[in-house]
C-alpha cells in the first residue's frame, strides 16, 4: 500500500504510517536523497528544497532528538544544470555542514566517471557505504566498507548500501552493479552476526526492486530509497516493513523510527517539508547564493538563437524537434553518417528567442563527452531495435536520429519491429561501416547498448555533449534565429 504525502510546498510534519509503538529503546533516522540542486528549486510545483532549508530543518529534528542520525541515499552530481556544471562537488560540502553522517550511491555519482565519483568520497567528511558496487577486481568500490553498524539512540543498527540501474550512468568497465538481493542478504546476515538489533537498506531502486528485497531477505527492517516524486514523499509497506521516498531534489526530509519490541522492530515513518516554511540557514544561505552566481558567470555566453521553440518531449518516446536538434549537433561535432541519442538524455526544453551556455548545459546537464564509433549496418540496426523494444516499458528510450529515416511497426514481436531504415536516403546495409555520433554514456553500453559498446572507438578530440550543442546553434543562427529542425525522420505505428 502506498500512503502519499502532500506536497512538498504543503507539507509541514506529516506522520505518513505507524505500526503502533510506543515507548521503548528506539532509533531516529533522517533520510534525504536526490541533491543534485543546491538552492531552492522554483518551478510550476512550488518553491521546495536547498540547502540551507534542509539544514535547518535537520537542526530542528535534531533539538527533538539529539541522537537521531542524518542518512543520505545517493545521487547528487549530474543530472540538472547545477549538478551538471559543479558535479556534486558544492553538494558534498554542503552536505557535510548539514550533518550527513552516512551516505550511499546513486547510479548518477558515476556520470562523470569513476575517478570523479571516488574525488567525491575523498572529499565527503562523512564516510559513504557500498555492498554491490565493486572495482574490476571484485573489491568493493573506492575501498569503503560494505557495511556500517552504528549505535543510533538505544538500537544498535546495520546500514547496507545498495545501487540499482547501474547501466544509465558512465560505463567505463572499472565499475560494475553486482545482484542486490545477494548483496543485502550477505551483509545483513553479517550485521546481525555483529550485534545489530535493526537493519536498513538505503537503495537508489524502483519499487519492484526493494519489494523483492524484503521479500527475500528477512534480515531487512526497513528500505530507505530514490525518490519517487519531486513533490511527493511516499511510504509503501511490505509485510509490516516500509518502504520510504522523500521528495526529489532535497524537498523533504524522511524520519524513520525504529523501535525494539519484544515482538522485533517495529516502524514509524513520518515526512517533513523543506520549503519556504523553513527558515534558510544564514551560512549556507550564503554559501549557495555564491554558488549561484558562479552558475551565471559561467552560463551568460550567448550561442545564438532559435526561431520557434522546442519542448522536451523526449521521454514521450516520439520523434521531436529537439531530438533532431541535438543528434545533429552529435553528427556535425563527430563528422559522422550517423548519430543516435536516447530521449531520456535530454532534460530540458529550449525557448524561441536568445539562447546561451545556461540553456544548452540545461538540456545535455551529464558532461558527456561527444564520441565517434565505427559501426557495422547490423550494429546500427540492433540499436535501433533495442530502443524501439523499450517504447511503453522505458521511458525515453527511443534513440533521437541524425542521418537516418526509419519505419517501425509497434505491434510486431519484440526485435522485429524496424520495418525499413535509410542512411542518407539509401537503404542501410548489414555489412556496411557506419561513422556513428554517440555520447560517451552510450558508447560504453549505457543504457543496455553492448552492440555500441562493441563498436571500434574512432580517434579525434571532440566535445562535450552541451558544448556540442551550443557550438552547432551558433552556426545554424549566424545568419538569424535558426529554425526548427522538420520531423519526419521517425516513423511509428502499432498496426492490429
Amino acid at each position: 500500500m502506498a500512503v502519499r504525502a502532500a506536497g512538498a510546498a504543503a507539507l509541514a510534519t506529516l506522520a505518513l504510517a505507524a505500526a503502533g509503538c510506543g515507548p521503548a529503546p528506539r532509533a531516529t533516522i533522517l533520510y534525504v536523497t536526490d541533491a543534485h540542486e543546491i538552492a531552492p528549486v522554483v518551478d510550476r510545483h512550488g518553491d521546495r528544497g536547498g540547502v540551507a532549508r534542509l539544514k535547518t530543518v535537520v537542526d530542528g529534528r535534531k533539538r527533538e532528538d539529539p541522537d537521531a542520525l542524518l542518512v543520505f541515499g545517493g545521487d547528487l552530481a549530474g543530472g540538472t544544470l547545477f549538478g551538471g556544471v559543479f558535479r556534486g562537488e558544492p553538494m558534498v560540502d554542503a552536505l557535510g555542514r548539514v550533518g550527513v553522517g552516512l551516505a550511499s550511491f546513486g547510479q548518477h555519482d558515476f556520470d562523470f566517471g569513476a575517478a570523479h565519483a571516488k574525488s567525491l568520497v575523498e572529499r565527503a567528511s562523512f564516510p559513504w557505504i557500498s555492498a554491490n558496487l565493486v572495482e574490476r577486481d571484485g573489491r568493493p568500490f573506492a575501498s569503503v566498507p560494505t557495511r556500517k553498524l552504528l549505535r543510533v539512540g538505544g538500537l544498535r543498527v546495520g546500514f547496507v548500501g545498495l545501487t540499482d540501474d547501474f547501466g544509465t550512468t558512465t560505463q567505463e568497465g572499472s565499475v560494475r552493479q553486482t545482484d542486490l538481493v545477494a548483496a543485502a542478504a550477505r551483509e545483513s546476515a553479517a550485521l546481525r552476526r555483529e550485534g545489530a538489533e535493526a537493519v536498513v537498506a538505503l537503495t537508489q531502486a524502483g519499487f519492484e526492486a526493494n519489494r523483492r528485497l524484503l521479500v527475500e531477505v528477512p534480515g531487512l527492517d526497513a528500505v530507505l530509497t530514490e525518490e519517487e516524486s519531486e513533490t511527493v514523499s511516499v511510504v509503501r509497506w511490505v509485510g509490516g516493513r516500509p518502504v520510504a521516498a522523500p521528495c526529489g531534489n532535497l524537498g523533504s526530509v524522511v524520519e524513520l523510527v525504529l523501535e525494539r519490541r519484544s515482538g522485533g522492530v517495529c516502524a514509524r515513518v513520518a515526512a517533513h517539508a523543506v520549503d519556504g516554511s523553513a527558515g534558510a540557514d544564514p551560512g549556507l544561505a550564503g554559501e549557495a547564493k555564491a554558488w549561484m552566481a558562479k552558475l551565471d558567470e559561467q552560463l551568460s555566453a550567448p550561442i545564438g538563437a532559435l526561431a520557434e521553440p522546442l519542448e522536451n518531449l523526449g521521454s514521450l518516446d516520439r520523434e521531436t524537434g529537439l531530438g533532431d536538434l541535438v543528434a545533429d549537433a552529435f553528427r556535425e561535432a563527430a563528422g559522422a553518417d550517423v548519430a543516435l541519442v536516447p530521449g531520456s538524455s535530454l532534460r530540458a526544453p529550449l525557448p524561441a528567442g536568445p539562447l546561451t551556455r545556461r540553456h544548452a548545459k540545461a538540456v545535455l546537464p551529464f558532461g558527456n563527452r561527444v564520441v565517434a564509433v565505427e559501426l557495422d549496418g547490423a550494429a546500427v540496426r540492433a540499436a535501433l531495435e533495442r530502443a524501439l523494444s523499450s517504447v511503453g516499458e522505458r521511458t525515453g528510450g527511443l534513440l533521437q536520429v541524425s542521418g537516418l529515416t526509419l519505419a517501425a511497426d509497434l505491434a510486431a514481436p519484440e526485435g522485429r519491429r524496424l520495418l525499413d531504415v535509410l542512411s542518407s536516403g539509401v537503404p542501410l546495409r548489414d555489412g556496411g561501416l557506419y561513422r556513428v555520433a554517440v555520447s560517451s554514456h552510450l558508447a560504453s553500453g549505457g543504457d543496455g547498448h553492448a552492440e555500441i559498446a562493441g563498436g571500434r572507438r574512432l580517434p579525434g578530440a571532440f566535445p562535450l555533449d552541451a558544448d556540442a550543442l551550443g557550438e552547432h546553434l551558433a552556426r545554424a543562427s549566424a545568419g538569424g534565429p535558426a529554425s526548427v529542425p522538420r520531423l519526419g525522420r521517425i516513423t511509428l505505428r502499432a498496426s492490429r
